[in-house]
């Protein structure tokens, strides 16, 4: 690659999840790659980490109707001129929308990087014109990668499965049989992550004698829903079996609560958490029917996860006291499911999608 060619990715925030990734392309690119983002999130969560500012550019995000658009402050001369622009797939982001269209009249390689699906037919037919105003598309998954063949046959199209872990990261966390002694929840603690439903599955569990009195159930994580859930365990007279850790993104602190769980559940939609678990070893709980993120894809029955019937607390209860009982099989399988990890879902494995894509357009 020529020394003057420069790569901009736009992204709405840089949370703490993905900015190793970030980084790892920048090392590649060294100072002819940039990622600029602002600092919260549609709906106001989750947010940019204040060390992203150490590595890259922020600018302003102007969220508009309720959080339902967002203007970024991205209409500048650089990003017009700029060789490769990756940009995030969310039509909802009207400067996006804009600066495609301004970069195609100029003949500028434009990629776009995110969520295929979205809702409505109206929002359906802005977004095959705006996928298809596109020089190509980083899909998350290889069923994302099938629906854009479908629809855009002549669109470039990579897929980076979404990772929040690096390489070195992927290794299974060592532990006695005796010393798996909780259940564990990594996330934010909102509504939509139905934290409430977990916490009265784990109680009913409690109290039908499926789960013996040393289980504990740590939430890792924080959120709207916190106090809420403090109240509940304590009406319920379950406070000392549960506990409530904060929000935790430092690596070896994350293993120490990892090490001592027997798996890790996701009552609402699954995301990267996911692959956080299955990075150190450990399986997840997942409800069926709800609508995943990308990540499911990587959720394999009897290999790294077991499912549970949504909004079923007595159901996630059962799956709780499952996978008990079948503990001793889930932790002599740890190092396969870290392994396998490994291989798939690593930050590198990620970089390497992206920087297949960034090098064929400047090429």
């Amino acid at each position: 690659m020529r020394k003057d060619k420069k790569i901009i990715l736009q992204q709405t925030i840089i949370p703490d999840y993905r900015l190793g990734l970030f980084v790892l392309i920048q090392k590649h690119y060294s100072d002819n790659f940039q990622v600029i983002a602002g600092d919260r999130d549609f709906g106001g969560t989750p947010v940019s980490t204040k060390a992203a500012w150490e590595y890259f550019r922020r600018v302003r995000n102007f969220y508009l109707f309720n959080d339902n658009f967002l203007w970024q402050r991205l209409i500048k001369k650089e990003l017009l001129k700029t060789d490769v622009v990756i940009l995030n797939a969310n039509i909802r982001i009207i400067s996006n929308v804009i600066l495609l269209f301004l970069r195609k009249l100029t003949g500028r390689k434009t990629l776009l990087w995110g969520h295929v699906d979205g809702k409505g037919r109206i929002a359906s037919f802005f977004r095959r014109l705006y996928f298809r105003s596109s020089d190509g598309f980083i899909a998350y998954t290889e069923a994302q990668k099938k629906i854009l063949c479908k629809h855009h046959s002549n669109l470039k199209i990579w897929v980076a499965p979404n990772s929040c872990v690096s390489f070195v990261d992927c290794v299974p966390v060592d532990a006695e049989l005796q010393e798996l002694d909780s259940i564990i929840y990594v996330g934010r603690l909102v509504k939509t992550k139905k934290v409430d439903l977990l916490l009265k599955g784990f109680i009913y569990a409690k109290k039908e004698s499926w789960l013996p009195k040393s289980v504990r159930l740590i939430f890792v994580g924080d959120g709207e829903l916190r106090s809420s859930l403090e109240a509940f365990a304590r009406e319920a007279d379950t406070m000392d079996a549960v506990h409530f850790a904060g929000h935790i993104s430092d690596v070896c602190k994350l293993r120490e609560y990892y090490r001592t769980a027997i798996c890790s559940v996701s009552p609402g939609y699954v995301g990267l958490s996911a692959i956080q678990s299955f990075s150190f070893g450990v399986p997840i709980l997942i409800a069926k029917g709800e609508n995943h993120s990308p990540e499911i894809e990587a959720c394999e029955e009897g290999f790294n996860s077991r499912f549970f019937n949504s909004d079923d607390p007595v159901a996630l209860a059962k799956g709780l006291s499952i996978f008990y009982k079948e503990r001793a099989q889930w932790l002599e399988n740890r190092p396969l499911i870290s392994e396998w990890t490994r291989r798939h879902y690593s930050f590198e494995t990620m970089r390497d999608a992206f920087i297949r894509a960034i090098d064929e357009m400047l090429a």
